[in-house]
């Protein structure tokens, strides 16, 4: 695990990962057996329950940003820019991030929801001998 990076770097590098992860599936073909698609799934389904965390860890740096007075408005000048206003602000990004967090919960069920059938699945049996 590489902490050096920002973590707007590492989000950005997992963004990547999942465009080359689309790009990669574009091709049905990819997937040989069930299995393959439920290790896909399983691994999504672990990204979906981890970023409801990095979104609450997003709110609390911009609340600690927000209360040393480390935000500005680019939509105002300073002098007409009052607490309230940047208050106003924190808030819509947080009420964003807890509506976002309640959504990757519910999409988090649907995946598991998916994954049951599918864990029942496998590649067909080979034939036994004599058999075509």
């Amino acid at each position: 695990m590489d902490l050096d990076r920002t973590p707007s770097q590492i989000a950005n590098a997992a963004a990547d990962e999942i465009r080359t992860l689309n790009h990669r599936t574009l091709d049905p073909k990819v997937f040989t057996t069930p299995s393959e698609v439920a290790d896909t799934l399983n691994a999504l389904t672990r990204l979906l329950q981890t970023l409801p965390q990095s979104l609450q860890q997003l709110e609390a740096g911009l609340e600690l940003l927000d209360e040393n007075q480390q935000i500005r408005l680019d939509n105002k000048p300073k002098a007409e820019t009052s607490r309230q206003d940047i208050f106003r602000q924190v808030l819509a990004v947080r009420s964003a991030l807890q509506q976002a967090r309640e959504r990757l919960g519910q999409a988090d069920e649907a995946m598991r929801e998916a994954a049951r059938p599918l864990s029942r699945m496998g590649a067909p049996w080979p034939p036994a001998d004599g058999e075509d």
